[in-house]
């Protein structure tokens, strides 16, 4: 049983898990840069990529890169885990977003789209 005092629960375990939480935030930006990018339409204006670069400028950038600054200088932790929490949940969301776009795109509707069409 973990207490107060417990050396696992210190600051730099916590610091680990930002640096972590970052580190995926991080990838799944990449991920879904990769993703529109696959799937964006190839006869089409390119707005598919608008939703990287939002989740660059809009949540990478004021809210994931600081929060991984404070964690690996060990300062402000809780504002840092605030942001990556925010940041998290900002991605998750544009998530959504985009695979309801690309869904739409590729003239599924509905749960139709997740069945097996024989």
């Amino acid at each position: 049983m973990a207490t107060a005092t417990d050396p696992a629960n210190g600051p730099g375990d916590r610091k680990l898990r930002l640096l972590l939480a970052t580190g995926l935030e991080t990838a799944f930006l990449v991920f879904l840069t990769v993703f529109l990018f696959r799937h964006a339409n190839p006869m089409g204006d390119g707005m598919e990529m608008v939703g990287a670069s939002a989740a660059f400028m809009s949540i990478f950038l004021p809210l994931t890169l600081p929060a991984r600054i404070l964690a690996k200088e060990r300062r402000h932790l809780a504002v840092a885990a605030f942001l990556a929490g925010l940041a998290a949940v900002l991605y998750f969301l544009l998530w959504l977003e985009a695979a309801v776009r690309v869904r739409h795109q590729s003239g599924a509707v509905g749960l139709r789209c997740l069945r097996r069409v024989h």
